[in-house]
């Protein structure tokens, strides 16, 4: 059972840094390019990062909180889905994981806006939650049968 369940925990994680990351990845394209970022070291990932928070609009920011709450939702979906009992506390599982790793990039990286540091926290619970939520919804009206 503990096999299956860090299983479908890792799964929904895998999905919602997925979606995050390819949001990232999209939502760069948004702004202009960024001026005379010059890497220090070829393929330096953390100096572009920092100079990308440094440089990046406000709707860098409120994209990024959107992206983050919609892999939120779909990883706790997906883990929901995955395991057997308590799909509502392993879906906030997971949520509570992303929640520790933006706080370490929250840590490393010190140029986000304070307005971003607090939505992440708003963010991150209530989505991973609604994912769980969902799927004990659509189980319940046996939409999708009980796994």
């Amino acid at each position: 059972m503990w096999v299956r369940n860090t299983f479908s925990v890792l799964a929904g994680l895998a999905l919602a840094m997925t979606i995050i990351t390819l949001a990232i990845t999209a939502n760069k394209l948004w702004f202009d390019e960024l001026d005379n970022i010059v890497l220090s070291q070829k393929g330096d990932v953390y100096v572009y990062w920092q100079s990308v928070l440094k440089q990046a609009p406000t709707n860098f920011f409120i994209a990024l909180l959107i992206s983050c709450g919609v892999g939120a939702c779909l990883g706790g979906v997906l883990t929901a889905f995955l395991v057997k009992e308590a799909r509502q506390a392993y879906a906030i599982l997971v949520g509570l994981i992303l929640f520790l790793m933006a706080v370490v990039d929250i840590i490393i990286f010190t140029n986000h806006p304070t307005w971003y540091e607090i939505g992440l926290f708003l963010i991150f619970f209530p989505f991973s939650w609604l994912g769980g939520k969902i799927v004990d919804v659509l189980m319940r009206e046996k939409i999708i049968p009980k796994s």
